[in-house]
């Protein structure tokens, strides 16, 4: 049931940004720090949304190995306290 809904949310998803890229054709003049360039707005809606999701990516692996590092340290340190405690 999981999967079907996942598949669902994906087909939503793509059908919605496919949407939003063809009612957003209009060119715009992007200026970065050194350069500047002129993109389609659907292009650089998809750029940005895609910036986003690999920086939340990244911020979430970051806090879930470090969760996971705290995880491991308090289990050996609980095992550590058990094996004392039975002698």
């Amino acid at each position: 049931m999981v999967a079907v809904l996942k598949k669902g949310l994906a087909v939503v998803a793509i059908l919605i940004a496919f949407l939003v890229g063809t009612q957003n054709p209009q060119v715009v003049n992007v200026n970065f720090v050194i350069a500047s360039a002129e993109l389609p707005l659907a292009t650089l809606m998809s750029i940005c949304l895609a910036l986003g999701i690999i920086i939340g990516l990244l911020v979430t692996a970051s806090v879930l190995s470090k969760l996971k590092w705290q995880n491991h340290r308090l289990k050996k340190s609980n095992s550590k306290l058990s094996q004392t405690a039975e002698r």
